[in-house]
């Protein structure tokens, strides 16, 4: 059998984890963290020919240097950002994740989040007084999976829904979503979405200029996808909001709690049962696929 390892916390339910140490025939650990250095993440590969990681922890160059017995690596998420992919192109390692598993949940977190800043049901109220989302107007600023699950809410929510991507999608268009330049987008819209791929930066100073005051800006988005000195600036203003969830970074998230009004989730927006099953079912999947073929 194959030696498998659990690089950090992939979130795995019990069911999963006994499956995964069923097909491996292994005494597979779950680690309940990420490694808290280097050293560590080349411990716990500990000559593993196959390894299972979070979209948490990052895995360059220098990991599969360390590593040369890693023929397979399991990315239990969507975002490649943190894997050397050239790397494991050039060396005929084996690579899969895992897509379409978490982008209603986190939605609908979002949508859970808005309602509670416009109702002042939570630690913040928006305005003066209770508001309706209904009418709101609502720019959502890449349309990918997680930007389309947003944008069924929003049109769900009687919003005015707006969206900038890379291309025009008429399909959502006719459906009731509106298109409009980036420009545009931020300097009409009330809340702010960001839905764009990991760490690609869609805000700098001059766009957090545009956007009007008393707006909400939700990043969706794993990572930093704004110029952070600019969004410093530009919350640091009376009457602006911030929501986050923890996929931002552990230094991001620490610093942007001590914020006054800015909301950060303490665990994933996704991290529900029905998602961490889809998200196991898929993993070990793909874990079966390898075995599979590298018989």
């Amino acid at each position: 059998m194959i030696k498998l390892a659990v690089l950090d916390n992939i979130r795995a339910l019990p069911e999963v984890q006994a499956e995964i140490k069923s097909i491996t025939g292994g005494d597979v650990a779950f680690p309940e963290s990420s490694p808290d250095n280097f050293d560590e993440l080349v411990d716990r590969t500990n000559g593993a020919e196959a390894v299972l990681v979070s979209t948490a922890t990052e895995l360059p160059k220098a990991y599969f240097d360390a590593c040369p017995s890693v023929k397979y690596v399991g990315l239990c998420g969507t975002s490649t950002a943190r894997i050397d992919l050239e790397t494991l192109k050039e060396r005929g390692v084996a690579f899969s994740n895992v897509s379409d598993y978490g982008d209603e949940p986190t939605a609908e977190y979002i949508f859970l989040q808005l309602g509670s800043l416009a109702r002042g049901v939570g630690k913040y109220q928006w305005q003066e007084q209770p508001r309706e989302l209904m009418g709101k107007s609502i720019g959502i600023i890449g349309l990918g999976a997680l930007g389309k699950a947003i944008a069924n809410l929003a049109l769900a929510y009687k919003m005015d829904a707006w969206y900038f991507s890379a291309h025009r999608k008429q399909d959502w268009e006719e459906k009731g979503l509106q298109y409009a330049e980036l420009h545009e987008l931020l300097k009409t819209c009330q809340i702010i979405v960001i839905s764009a791929p990991t760490n690609v930066k869609v805000l700098d100073a001059e766009g957090f200029a545009l956007l009007p005051p008393n707006s909400i800006l939700v990043q969706a988005s794993l990572g930093t996808p704004f110029d952070r000195d600019a969004f410093l600036q530009w919350i640091a203003k009376d009457g602006n909001y911030a929501v986050f969830d923890n996929g931002i970074g552990e230094d991001n998230a620490a610093t942007y709690r001590a914020l006054h009004r800015v909301v950060v989730s303490e665990t994933s927006s996704s991290n529900t049962y029905e998602t961490r099953e889809r998200l196991g079912r898929s993993v070990v999947n793909n874990l079966r696929v390898f075995l599979e073929s590298s018989k």
